[in-house]
């Protein structure tokens, strides 16, 4: 594999990390941000943004 290859391998894979990072990290610093679950139940599909009011 030579420099380059190895070199657009880790940009990809750094910025894949990165969005990762800011949608998932993100939405667990705010508490109106929910993990949406697959159909399946067994993983995570996405995240929901619902502003929960107070009573």
């Amino acid at each position: 594999m030579d420099l380059r290859t190895r070199l657009l391998l880790g940009v990809t894979a750094f910025a894949v990390l990165g969005y990762i990072g800011l949608v998932y990290g993100g939405c667990a610093a705010d508490r109106d941000c929910h993990f949406r679950p697959c159909p399946g139940g067994r993983a995570f599909c996405g995240v929901d943004h619902v502003h929960v009011q107070a009573p």
